[in-house]
């Protein structure tokens, strides 16, 4: 079972079961959303993705993990199965907002799953926000480091 404290390795190369990206695709799928049509999965995945540098481009590109169309808006969305946010995934979903403000029909934040048979919660970038500036908001550190040497800043988000 994957935990926060499992390094990279063991969270995304022996265990290749990603319970929150399984339940999206249900999830999408269960609101008649059809892939490649209505819903992508546009992100990449560490469990399955091993280009060489790939940790590289990601610093770089601006992707999320889904983006689907449901009620006349766009949602670009990251998939979480854990409330603990890593602060790089929270620069992210800022620049992409930031990005979406001029456009009124685009909805950007994160899906979160709780357990495989859970309903999916919603966490606006706006409630993200306030969250990680909430001095309140208990933080953390993955145990592996950035690219840079530092660690991996973590926030724990509230339901």
């Amino acid at each position: 079972m994957d935990k926060y404290t499992n390094t990279y390795e063991e969270r995304n190369k022996k265990n290749t079961y990603d319970m929150a990206d399984e339940c999206m695709q249900k999830y999408l799928i269960s609101m008649g959303l059809e892939e490649n049509k209505t819903w992508m999965k546009i992100g990449t995945d560490p469990k399955t993705n091993d280009m060489d540098m790939m940790w590289l481009a990601l610093q770089i590109l601006l992707i999320p993990d889904y983006i689907f169309v449901h009620k006349d808006k766009l949602w670009l969305s990251e998939v979480k199965g854990t409330l603990r946010l890593k602060e790089s995934d929270y620069l992210h979903l800022q620049e992409m907002y930031e990005r979406a403000a001029p456009y009124k029909n685009v909805n950007v934040g994160l899906t979160y799953f709780a357990h495989p048979n859970a309903n999916p919660k919603w966490f606006s970038f706006e409630k993200i926000q306030k969250l990680w500036e909430d001095e309140s908001t208990e933080i953390g550190y993955y145990p592996e480091l950035d690219l840079n040497g530092n660690k991996k800043l973590y926030k724990v988000l509230t339901v």
